[in-house]
């Protein structure tokens, strides 16, 4: 844990820095992600299969409600409504 404010500069910095490389990577990962999907694309498979990997594309489906909708036509939606906190670090 840092103590001092020069200790902090230093943990800001690597957090900065360490940011940086994640979302470049993540970039670079979401590149070849559609590298793979793409030859499974043009080669109209849903699964492939290589000396040490197996890929597979799948399409998933996600539900949600429309709740300022639901609210809308029924009314305040508070009491069947959880909440939950957390902290959240910001760095600018």
């Amino acid at each position: 844990m840092c103590r001092t404010m020069k200790e902090l500069e230093k943990f800001v910095a690597d957090y900065r820095s360490l940011k940086a490389m994640k979302e470049q990577l993540d970039a670079e990962l979401f590149a070849v992600e559609r590298e793979i999907i793409g030859y499974l694309d043009i080669n109209q498979k849903l699964t492939e299969t290589g000396s040490d990997f197996t890929v597979k594309v799948s399409t998933c489906e996600r539900r949600t409600l429309d709740s300022k909708r639901l609210e809308a036509d029924l009314g305040s939606l508070a009491e069947y409504q959880r909440v939950s906190q957390y902290r959240r670090l910001y760095v600018k």
